[in-house]
């Protein structure tokens, strides 16, 4: 059944993030969108959107014919909006080329939607962290050789060449309708300068965390205060019960940090805490770095305006 209109968050099984908001739009049928996924889609980016590991491999040193996103990852999604997403199953062309063996133009208008709530299932919306927001921008910044050497200056960091690349969510408050998502910015001059700097909230950035002891990567969305703080937690994990013990635990460190990163420190009454503090720190320290790569493309972007 297609269901349209506003629908309590907590009656909502869509998304470990629903309960978060009071309510939301509902704009598909997310069940439907899987059973569409799997059977239109599944073959290349594989049953759950992370990517098909045949075709993964098969795109090895063809730059030419791109590489298989991962269609979970929170800050591919944030970076695009409905819209876009829509437009690229409807014509199979992503946002630097056409989408090989793509061939669903047949797809309905209601077909994409499905698709898209589905997509954005277990994502972290932006206002689970900034209960205010209103509108955002994303970019990927990559950390630069400065930055590199101030994270091995000041926290004895070494990042491998998959940790350079960052994506940065700035966040504002503003007017917002009830039950609407949180609107994607334009990365463009003219859309850029109707924000202002005063109604910035703070950022957000998704990176990987590695878990104490089991190694395991997690993806965790850092919600950042203006002043470099760390104000809130969230991970993307299919299990529920890992997924509320990893944030019980990161939800100790809230309140700390600082821009630029600082090291982390243990919690009380946190199990292997040391080791958490510095699993966290790691991430947090390259999450830190991305707003400076902002605020430092903020500062050449708008240096003739004053």
């Amino acid at each position: 059944m297609r269901t349209f209109g506003f629908l309590v968050a907590a009656s909502l099984s869509l998304s470990p993030a629903a309960s978060l908001a009071q309510e939301r739009v509902l704009r598909g049928d997310a069940v439907h969108g899987e059973a569409l996924f799997r059977t239109e889609c599944a073959a290349c980016h594989g049953p759950d959107g992370r990517g098909s590991a045949t075709w993964s491999k098969a795109l090895e040193g063809k730059p030419r014919l791109g590489t298989l996103p991962d269609l979970t990852d929170g800050a591919f999604l944030a970076q695009r909006s409905d819209a876009e997403l829509r437009k690229a199953i409807r014509s199979g062309v992503g946002r630097n080329r056409a989408i090989p063996g793509h061939a669903f133009r047949d797809l309905s208008t209601l077909d994409t939607w499905d698709l898209v709530e589905w997509l954005r299932r277990d994502s972290l919306p932006v206002d689970a962290f900034f209960p205010g927001a209103a509108k955002f921008t994303a970019k990927d910044f990559s950390i630069d050789t400065h930055g590199q050497q101030r994270l091995a200056d000041k926290l004895k960091l070494q990042l491998a060449q998959d940790d350079l690349s960052v994506v940065v969510l700035t966040v504002y408050k503003g007017d917002r309708t009830a039950g609407s998502r949180v609107q994607l910015v334009p990365w463009r001059p003219v859309d850029l300068d109707l924000l202002s700097a005063k109604d910035r909230l703070g950022f957000l950035s998704f990176v990987d965390l590695e878990v104490p002891k089991t190694r395991e990567k997690i993806r965790v969305g850092l919600g950042v205060d203006t002043d470099g703080k760390l104000r809130k937690a969230m991970v993307q994990h299919p299990d529920a019960a890992k997924r509320a013990e990893f944030e019980k635990v990161l939800s100790a460190f809230v309140g700390q940090g600082a821009k630029g990163g600082v090291a982390f420190t243990a919690p009380r009454n946190v199990k292997d805490g040391a080791l958490w503090a510095k699993a966290l720190t790691r991430s947090f320290g390259i999450a830190s770095e991305g707003v400076t790569m902002y605020e430092k493309a903020e500062r050449e972007r708008t240096a003739f305006d004053r």
